[in-house]
């Protein structure tokens, strides 16, 4: 799979929360927090005192996101070898808008998992996450390293077995009918991958045998980047989402 389409695909593969299953009826959910009542309460008075846990972001399909799965999402970002989405943005609003840009990535990870569950097959082994692990270790430095940035081993598999799983869906539902067929290939090679050599003076130009299959996996990760989007806006559209600030 490409770089491009791991960096577009990335809002689709964040953290899948078990709060993503709590359900409950809109209506009472209309409030800026969740409140649980402790069973303590203060010296001398009976009255129960009710205790913030977490502030509700958004419901989705009656599923609830909170500023815990945004913050542990944030935290997982540290860790992820693709990288953030908010290169040169600058520090006084990079908080804030990193916030809405998860919760946004996070939304579309409720309505994913809606339609990952009635799609079977889609089991990920133990070794492939594993082996991802591996990856992200050598990535940061080592699995000392994850200790001192505080990153819980259980939680980075559950992320990482969730990305190949939704990366194996999208092969699934959508790669295998990708078709890219020749006149789209000496389109592109003419009117953009020699133009691009030319800037670069990269001379001289190579027949197209040579760059074909090159092409060919750059359309096609174009062409499923799209249907991907379109398919994203589709579910977006007809799902009910609430988001609170």
């Amino acid at each position: 799979m490409s770089a491009e389409f791991k960096h577009n695909a990335k809002r689709m593969i964040s953290w899948p929360s078990s709060r993503r299953g709590t359900r409950g009826q809109l209506s009472a959910v209309r409030v800026a927090v969740l409140v649980a009542v402790s069973c303590l309460g203060w010296p001398g008075n009976s009255a129960h005192r009710a205790e913030v846990i977490d502030r509700l972001m958004a419901v989705v399909n009656r599923q609830i996101i909170t500023l815990g799965d945004v913050e542990q999402e944030l935290k997982m970002q540290e860790v992820d070898p693709t990288g953030g989405d908010l290169a040169g943005v600058n520090s006084s609003q990079q908080q804030k808008m990193s916030q809405e840009v998860v919760l946004q990535r996070l939304i579309e990870q409720t309505l994913i998992r809606e339609q990952i569950q009635q799609f079977p097959g889609l089991e990920i082994g133990d070794e492939q996450v594993e082996s991802q692990v591996a990856a992200v270790e050598k990535n940061v430095g080592g699995a000392g390293k994850l200790a001192q940035m505080k990153i819980d081993i259980r939680a980075l598999r559950d992320r990482l077995r969730w990305q190949l799983q939704v990366m194996k869906f999208i092969d699934y539902r959508f790669r295998q009918f990708v078709v890219v067929d020749t006149k789209e290939i000496e389109a592109y090679c003419q009117n953009q991958f020699l133009p691009e050599l030319q800037k670069r003076n990269a001379l001289p130009a190579p027949e197209l045998v040579e760059v074909e299959e090159k092409i060919r996996k750059i359309l096609t990760e174009e062409k499923l980047n799209t249907q991907v989007d379109e398919w994203l806006a589709s579910l977006r559209k007809d799902a009910t989402i609430e988001i609170f600030h």
